[in-house]
């Protein structure tokens, strides 16, 4: 049954409301990010990333000679190997070897199965198939167990129950509230079924080609015993996880504990080839001595062949499952993995996947979440190009009532004109929402009568309607530099507010009606939005018929057009007797699409300030253009967060290049009640103007 958009609301609502869960979200986010980055200095991760992009991506090239391989090496050393088209088919054959391997068992005794932990036997529902077989079905993994044992599903790829504190987990187990009491009880627990199971399932997190070897990547324990204690293993996989060989296993090897716990390696690698075997008595072959003497692959398709001939999907193939993309996702940590994802994979990847697996409803409203802040490509150690993957999916799911208003408005520049006029006096008066400006851009601009060289303004719609301080402010550096300002006011929109909720149609009317607008300007085009630069000069592309490319070729982004400004004439500006402290907030677009870090801050410098980085807590404002529309509440959180991190730098103002995030923070900090002047980096440097 499809959930409806309020059921979902509730509980995305739900999850902002409890408190045990925040608490728990932001310590696991936060400190994994920290433990992350720490593994990465003593490893480069760029090159890393390029290395093990380009071995994946090589092997998605041979996964059918590779699969042959890997079965015949199998079959060399005594495994077998079961190919899976779909989930059902997966489930029927683990079904099958476990019936058969409880032929042994006396009648009337109930048949165990230990599992480690396992995303491919989540994906399937293997659970609740062998226990309606008669099973008994125990997940080994601590996080595993605590999330079977609640009747729930797992909240991250690799820390499944990272939604429990250990108040929530004593009380499954019924034991004190204590680590050592749960790993205690845990541990005692579960010894007697390691040794009665008759069938041990895993997951792969590598299978090689070239050895017929399966990789094991964990740290408690469990998957050892699971493997070895059973006389039946079951390796359960999808065709993306074989490698061609033993060295790009060891580049996995390199980037998944570090990307995933932030750790060099974990505390235990198993490399498992075939059944238990030995040659000991006469060198006469034996299999099963103390370990498994079966060892079946069920290599599960389920729309992965689909995935691989598709070309804006194919990459997210060569995922590793480490979760980084989770840790990163500021909404993910808002809302958390059951609200974040479909029923199975969560996080930025599991919105990915989970239309392949279970069709485009599992994942369709978890979609809308994503906040299109690109954190999720940019900590990903295979490159995988998640926001734009994430963007195709939402352009085929359902669009909310006030999503599909606002962009019908929006492209409609007259309509939206008069009600953003009509609107602005009373714009503000509910706490939290943003203010219109009263007196737009486009009517404080006035020719200029300057004999100097031609500059365009292209304002974008938030700073000629809500944060038109920029665009004057842009005015007033290039016209003291010298330039003949002119500001063509057919321009409304480049389309990026529509493209971000997945309406690339209207996106493409928006920026080809830009392009029309700007088609007689003359000069270089700058904007004082960063993200507006970012999306008509390089997003517009996948909308539709780019704009005409001499258009495009004259468009700047202002943050680097007034720094080379300022490199070259040091006295467009006055610095004497400035020491005011500005704290910095990195716009997403700015950050990870335009790559720009030092640049900003190295305006802010040369214009006479002192520039104070924010601390990590969620790197996103929360603005999304349509996003914050959508979820307000989630919008609010991540503005809180953001607050925080400014409050904890001790400065009065804080300043970013992009008119959307100026809106959003200061809607937040009016809101809050804090006393916060929000700036855009032109305003600033305007203020020191010689």
């Amino acid at each position: 049954m499809t959930e409806s958009r309020n059921h979902f609301a509730r509980r995305v609502n739900r999850a902002l409301d409890d408190p045990k869960l925040q608490k728990a979200l932001i310590g696991a986010m936060t400190g994994l990010r920290g433990r992350r980055n720490t593994a990465f200095e003593s490893f480069d991760f760029a090159k890393g990333r390029a290395d093990l992009k380009r071995r994946r991506q090589a092997n998605l090239d041979r996964l059918p000679e590779l699969l042959e391989q890997f079965a015949q090496r199998l079959a060399a050393v005594g495994g077998v190997v079961h190919i899976a088209k779909d989930a059902a088919e997966a489930r029927d054959i683990i079904g099958q070897i476990c019936w058969n391997a409880g032929n042994e068992l006396p009648p009337g005794k109930r048949m165990v199965v230990t599992k480690s932990k396992s995303m491919a036997s989540e994906e399937i529902g293997l659970n609740d198939y062998l226990e309606n077989l008669g099973m008994e079905v125990v997940e080994t993994d601590l996080g595993e167990r605590m999330v079977q044992l609640t009747h729930t599903h797992p909240s991250h790829l690799i820390a499944p129950a990272i939604h429990l504190t250990k108040e929530d987990a004593a009380k499954v187990f019924g034991t004190e509230p204590t680590v050592e009491a749960i790993q205690l009880h845990a541990r005692e627990s579960l010894r007697q079924k390691f040794i009665e199971a008759t069938v041990g399932i895993s997951g792969a997190n590598m299978a090689i080609a070239e050895t017929g070897t399966i990789v094991l990547v964990t740290n408690e324990g469990n998957a050892d015993l699971t493997t070895t204690l059973p006389p039946v293993h079951i390796a359960l996989f999808g065709i993306d996880k074989l490698v061609a060989s033993l060295d790009d296993a060891v580049a996995v090897l390199r980037m998944l504990p570090r990307s995933g716990t932030g750790q060099l390696i974990t505390s235990y690698v198993n490399w498992i080839t075939g059944p238990s075997r030995s040659a000991d008595i006469e060198q006469s072959l034996t299999i099963g001595v103390h370990g498994p003497r079966e060892m079946h692959c069920v290599i599960l398709d389920n729309g992965r062949e689909q995935m691989l001939e598709d070309p804006i999907f194919r990459d997210a193939l060569t995922c590793i499952r480490c979760g980084a993309c989770s840790n990163a996702c500021p909404p993910f940590m808002a809302v958390s993995g059951h609200q974040f994802g479909g029923h199975s994979y969560n996080g930025p990847i599991g919105l990915v996947l989970s239309p392949f697996h279970h069709g485009l409803e599992d994942a369709d409203l978890a979609n809308t979440l994503c906040v299109q802040c690109n954190a999720c490509q940019e900590i990903c150690p295979v490159d995988i190009p998640l926001p734009r993957q994430i963007l195709e999916h939402r352009r085929k799911g359902r669009k909310s009532l006030r999503k599909r208003a606002v962009l019908g408005m929006w492209q409609r520049p007259r309509l939206a004109d008069a009600l953003m006029r009509t609107a602005a006096p009373f714009s503000g008066l509910v706490p939290g929402t943003p203010r219109l400006a009263r007196t737009p851009y486009r009517d404080r601009y006035h020719d200029h009568d300057v004999d100097g060289e031609p500059l365009t303004i292209f304002a974008s719609c938030l700073a000629d309607r809500v944060w038109p301080e920029a665009a004057v402010a842009l005015d007033r550096i290039a016209t003291a530099a010298g330039f003949n300002v002119g500001f063509p006011k057919e321009q409304w929109c480049c389309g990026l507010m529509a493209a971000n909720a997945g309406d690339f149609t209207t996106a493409h009317k928006l920026t080809t009606s830009l392009a029309e607008s700007l088609r007689n300007s003359e000069g270089l085009i700058v904007t004082p939005s960063a993200s507006c630069f970012g999306a008509f000069t390089m997003d517009s592309p996948e909308w539709g018929e780019p704009p005409d490319a001499e258009i495009r070729e004259r468009m700047r982004d202002s943050t680097r057009f007034v720094l080379q400004l300022l490199r070259s004439n040091p006295r467009l500006v006055d610095r004497e007797d400035m020491s005011l402290k500005i704290a910095y907030h990195d716009s997403c677009q700015t950050l990870r699409q335009l790559g720009l870090r030092s640049e900003p801050r190295q305006v802010l410098e040369l214009a006479g300030y002192e520039v104070v980085d924010l601390p990590d807590i969620a790197n996103c404002c929360g603005f999304g253009g349509s996003f914050s529309l959508e979820w307000p509440r989630v919008a609010d959180r991540l503005a809180r967060w953001k607050l925080d991190a400014i409050a904890k730098t001790g400065c009065a103002v804080v300043a970013s290049d992009n008119p959307g995030c100026l809106m959003h923070i200061a809607a937040a900090a009016r809101k809050r009640g804090q006393e916060l002047r929000v700036a855009h980096v032109l305003e600033l440097v305007a203020e020191q103007l010689a």
